[in-house]
């Protein structure tokens, strides 16, 4: 039989208040995002992303961004045929003002990083299908307590009727 001390009330307390900033983030760990391809990427790297859209998180709409910061898979893991494999870095803003100039330098690049993690996946062309797994890097807000969760995304890709390459899909956190 457990007797009760005057530690329970404080314990159990603190375990609430431990347990609340996960419990918060809890709600925001599954989501939609729809993308568009970025006309102004160039290739790999960290400064020009390859696809911009939006994500929903539970009805909070924010920023998303990807940026391939290289392709392939180690020797022993090559990607199955007719896939090709890239490596990338994605990151959520709360506000983001992106904006390009003509020759597409980024002249303005502005907002509230509140999420922002690392991926490699694979993609199939032909089936216009895309899935790819990573980590949460750095989470703040509404996303803090993500931080070492692992990440899944996947979706298809298309051109839609403006002819602009577009990617729906979704990410999975934790």
């Amino acid at each position: 039989m457990l007797r009760k001390t005057p530690l329970v009330l404080p314990m159990a307390l603190a375990a609430a208040l431990v347990a609340a900033p996960a419990a918060a983030a809890a709600d925001k760990s599954t989501g939609a995002f729809d993308l568009l391809w970025n006309d102004c990427f160039t290739g790999p790297g960290e400064e020009v992303p390859d696809w911009i859209g939006t994500v929903d998180f539970d009805g909070d709409v924010y920023d998303m961004l990807f940026f391939n910061v290289g392709a392939g898979r180690p020797p022993n893991h090559p990607p199955a045929e007719g896939t090709g494999a890239f490596n990338e870095v994605w990151a959520v803003y709360d506000g983001l003002e992106l904006v390009f100039d003509e020759a597409c330098g980024v002249e303005t690049f502005d907002g509230d990083l509140v999420l922002w993690g690392l991926d490699h996946g694979t993609a199939d062309v032909e089936a216009a299908t895309y899935a790819m797994t990573g980590s949460v890097m750095e989470a703040v807000g509404p996303f803090e307590g993500l931080v070492g969760e692992p990440v899944s995304m996947s979706g298809t890709f298309f051109e839609n009727d403006d002819g602009v390459e577009q990617a729906p899909g979704t990410i999975e956190i934790g």
